[in-house]
C-alpha cells in the first residue's frame, strides 16, 4: 500500500501527488529566524504527516488540530474542508477515502482501476458516511495485510512505524502513542513484528493483569471485612452459637409479645380458665362425695349372730325349732353372698370414681398454673421494659448473625478467587515456558534475523557504527526490547538508552523502519513510510550517507519514502553548497513568505 494523492475541496490547499517509487520530498524554505533558529512551525510539513493519519481513519478527538483551532464563533476553522486520500492497493487498485471535519466520524470509499484525473473527486463512491469501526474494517478488508490475519488489532496498531513525527524518535521500538500505556498495548505486537509469536506474550500479560486483579480484589477484601480463608471453620462455629442465641432471644420476644399483642385475649384466657376450674371443682367435690359413700359403703358388711338369738329364745323359754335355724343360716349365707357382690361393684365404680378423679386434679392443676402465668403477666408492670430489651438484644444478634454470615460468604468469595489464582498460575507457568522457549532458539526465526541484519547493516553504512536489536525475559518473565547497542570502530559503547541527543536515536528508528519494510516486502504489507524532519540536527556526512541508503533501499524494493526537510537542513557538498533535490523528487513546497506558501494557504 502506498500513498497517490492528497486533495482538498479548499483551493487555498496545496494538493499533493506523490511518487509511488523512490523520494518524496516535502521541502520547506524557511526565511524567518526566530532566536538563532529558522522557523519551520504551522508551515504544514508536520500537519501533513498527522493529516494523512487522520484520513487512514484515526479517530481523532477536540485536541486534534483539525478540531482544536476554531473561529471566534467556536466552530473548527477546518469545518468546511473535505479531505481525499488516494491510496494504492497491494492488487493495484487505487482506493479514495473521503473524510470530511465537519462529520469527522463519517467515511466514504471509492474504489477504481486507474488513478482519479487530477483532483477531481470520484462521483461513484461504493461506501457512503461509514462509522469509524466500519471504516476501519472496511479500509482492513481492502489493504488485506498477510500480517493482520488472524490477529486481535488492525492495520492501526502499525500506522505510526510508517508515520513517524518527531515524538516518536524517542524509542526504535515504543511510539509516542504508546508512552504512559501498558506494555500489552504494543509488546505483544513487535513481538509479532519482529515474527515472533505475541499471542503468547498477550496472553501472558492478560494472565498478569487478571491475577493482580484478583490479588488487589483478595487484599481489599480481607481489608474492609477483616476476614482470612483461614478463619472460616471458626465463624462456623460463631454462626452455630449466635443463631442459638438468637433463638431463644426470639422465643422469650414471643411470649412477651403474646401480652403486647392482645391483652384482652389474656383476660379473656383467664375468664375461661377460671370457669373451667369451677366447672371442675365441682365435679371433683361431687366425686368426693361419692368415693366417701362408695369406702363407707363398704365399711358396712353384713352382720347377723345366729347364737345371739338362740340365747334370747332359751332366756324366753321359747322353743327355738331346728327348721327355723337352718332358715337363719341359709339367709345368713345369702346376705353374705349379696354383700360381697355389692362390695365387688362398689370397689369397680371406686377405683373408675378415683382415677376420673385424679385426672381432673391434673387438670386443675395444669389449669391454675396457667391462670397464674396469665395474672403474672398482668400484674407485671414492667413487661414493656422487658420487651424493649429483648427486641434490642435480638437486633444485636441478628445484627451479628448477618456480619458472620457475610464474612463467611466473603471468605468463600476469597477461597473461590484464591482457587482461581491457581488456575491463572498454571497457565501463567505455560506461557512462561513457551516464552523462554521461544527465548532459547532467537536463531531459528528468519524474519527476526533478517531485520535484525538489515537493522546493523543499514546503521553502518549511515553511521559507520556497529549495532544490533535484541531482547531479554525480565524479572516479572516478560519480554523487554533492549535498546539497540552501539559500539563505535575504537571498540567503544554507546549508551543509546542514556544518549541526550537526538542523532543515533533517530537513525536508529529510521534503519529500524527501513528495515521491516524491506523483509515484509514479500507479502502484502505496507509500503510506505513517512519520516518527519529526518534531516535535521544531524551530522552533513550523516545526512548525505542517509540519502544514498534511502534511494538505494527504495529503488530495489520498491519502497515509497517520504521526508520533510527545511532548506536549511539540506547536506552540502564539499564546497558547503546545498545539495538540492531532483525536481521530480519534491512533491510539495512550503515557504513562509506569506500564508499562501503554507500547506493549508492560511495561517492558523
Amino acid at each position: 500500500m502506498k500513498l497517490s494523492k492528497l486533495y482538498s475541496n479548499d483551493e487555498r490547499f496545496k494538493n499533493i501527488t506523490f511518487n509511488l517509487r523512490g523520494l518524496n520530498v516535502i521541502y520547506a524554505d524557511v526565511q524567518t529566524v526566530i532566536g538563532e533558529k529558522k522557523n519551520s512551525h504551522d508551515l504544514g510539513k508536520t500537519k501533513l504527516a498527522e493529516l494523512i493519519d487522520y484520513l487512514l481513519i484515526k479517530r481523532i478527538d477536540k485536541k486534534h488540530f483539525l478540531l482544536k483551532v476554531t473561529d471566534n464563533e467556536g466552530e473548527s476553522i477546518f469545518k468546511d474542508h473535505i479531505f481525499y486520500l488516494e491510496i494504492l492497493l497491494n492488487d493495484g487498485r487505487f482506493l479514495t477515502i473521503k473524510r470530511s471535519v465537519e462529520n469527522p466520524t463519517k467515511t466514504s470509499f471509492s474504489i477504481n482501476e486507474q488513478k482519479v484525473n487530477d483532483y477531481t473527486p470520484p462521483t461513484n463512491w461504493i461506501y457512503e458516511d461509514m462509522s469509524i469501526d466500519n471504516a476501519k474494517k472496511t479500509l482492513a478488508i481492502y489493504l488485506n495485510f498477510d500480517f493482520f490475519k488472524n490477529k486481535s488489532y488492525d492495520y492501526r496498531k502499525a500506522i505510526n512505524y510508517c508515520i513517524r513525527m518527531q515524538p516518536d524518535y524517542e524509542d526504535v521500538y515504543r511510539l509516542s502513542k504508546f508512552k504512559g500505556g501498558k506494555d500489552i498495548d504494543w509488546k505483544p505486537f513487535m513481538f509479532d513484528l519482529l515474527g515472533f509469536n505475541g499471542e503468547v506474550l498477550r496472553k501472558k500479560y492478560q494472565n498478569d493483569e487478571e491475577q493482580d486483579k484478583i490479588n488487589e480484589q483478595i487484599r481489599l477484601l480481607k481489608r474492609d471485612f477483616s476476614v482470612n480463608e483461614t478463619d472460616r471453620d471458626e465463624i462456623i462455629a460463631q454462626i452455630g452459637l449466635q443463631e442459638t442465641k438468637t433463638k431463644e432471644a426470639e422465643s422469650k420476644i414471643d411470649q412477651l409479645n403474646f401480652y403486647e399483642q392482645d391483652k384482652s385475649l389474656i383476660e379473656n384466657g383467664i375468664d375461661g380458665i377460671e370457669n373451667k376450674i369451677s366447672d371442675l371443682n365441682t365435679i371433683s367435690y361431687n366425686l368426693n362425695f361419692d368415693i366417701n359413700k362408695l369406702q363407707n359403703s363398704i365399711k358396712n358388711n353384713f352382720a347377723f349372730d345366729l347364737s345371739k338369738v338362740e340365747k334370747v329364745f332359751k332366756e324366753s323359754k321359747i322353743y327355738f325349732p331346728n327348721d327355723l335355724k337352718k332358715d337363719y343360716s341359709e339367709l345368713i349365707q345369702f346376705n353374705e353372698e349379696l354383700t360381697k357382690d355389692r362390695n365387688r361393684l362398689l370397689k369397680k365404680t371406686l377405683k373408675e370414681k378415683t382415677e376420673e378423679l385424679n385426672a381432673i386434679n391434673v387438670q386443675l392443676e395444669e389449669l391454675n398454673h396457667k391462670k397464674e402465668e396469665l395474672l403474672s403477666f398482668l400484674k407485671d408492670t414492667d413487661v414493656f421494659r422487658r420487651l424493649k430489651f429483648y427486641q434490642k438484644e435480638l437486633a444485636k444478634l441478628e445484627s451479628e448473625l448477618i456480619k458472620l454470615t457475610e464474612r463467611l460468604r466473603i471468605i468463600d468469595v476469597i477461597i473461590e478467587k484464591e482457587n482461581k489464582k491457581q488456575d491463572l498460575n498454571k497457565s501463567i507457568e505455560d506461557t512462561i515456558k513457551e516464552i523462554r522457549d521461544i527465548s532459547n532458539h532467537t536463531e531459528k526465526n528468519d524474519k527476526y534475523r533478517l531485520i535484525r541484519g538489515l537493522f546493523s547493516k543499514y546503521y553502518l553504512e549511515v553511521m559507520d557504527e556497529d549495532t544490533y536489536i535484541s531482547w531479554f525475559i525480565n524479572s516479572n518473565n516478560n519480554v523487554d526490547f533492549k535498546p539497540p547497542a552501539i559500539k563505535t570502530k575504537d571498540g567503544l559503547s554507546k549508551d543509546t538508552a542514556k544518549d541526550e541527543g537526538r542523532t543515533y536515536k533517530k537513525i536508529l528508528c529510521i534503519v529500524f523502519d527501513l528495515a521491516v519494510l524491506v523483509v515484509y516486502n514479500v507479502e502484502s504489507y505496507f509500503r510506505f513510510v513517512y519520516h518527519d524532519d529526518v534531516l535535521s540536527q544531524q551530522d552533513n556526512g550523516i545526512k548525505v550517507r542517509l540519502l544514498s541508503l534511502i534511494r538505494t533501499v527504495t529503488k530495489t524494493h520498491d519502497i515509497q519514502y517520504i521526508l520533510s526537510v527545511i532548506k536549511s537542513d539540506l547536506p552540502t557538498d564539499k564546497d558547503d553548497n546545498p545539495i538540492y533535490f531532483d525536481n521530480s523528487d519534491i512533491v510539495l513546497e512550503l515557504n513562509d513568505k506569506d500564508e499562501s506558501g503554507t500547506l493549508f494557504g492560511f495561517e492558523f
